[in-house]
């Protein structure tokens, strides 16, 4: 029989691997635009990599998730999996807003 609890919390830690997975998706980009002679700051594409900081842990916590079935483990890991995954996404959106904003027209 299923826990519809822990499959809630796996669902929260899929939906944290989906936000890292978008963010991969983002990096790849940036590196295409690297390759295509798009010139930003170097200080720009540091940032870039400023929200891999928060989804590495997010994206092992999520992984962790879905490989526990105790109870209390999966409490704190999907707390920390979402929380540190949407940080991320803040993190990552800042960034590009940034850059639109300093990107001349």
């Amino acid at each position: 029989m299923t826990n519809p609890l822990l499959e809630v919390r796996r669902a929260a830690g899929g939906f944290a691997l989906l936000l890292s997975f978008v963010y991969a998706l983002g990096l790849v980009s940036a590196v295409i635009a690297i390759t295509r002679h798009v010139r930003f700051p170097v200080l720009g594409y540091l940032m870039l990599l400023l929200p891999l900081v928060v989804f590495v842990p997010s994206t092992v916590a999520a992984v962790q998730l879905h490989r526990t079935e105790d109870p209390d483990r999966t409490r704190t890991l999907w707390r920390r999996a979402l929380l540190l995954a949407l940080v991320g996404t803040a993190m990552w959106i800042s960034v590009v807003i940034i850059f639109r904003r300093r990107q001349p027209q």
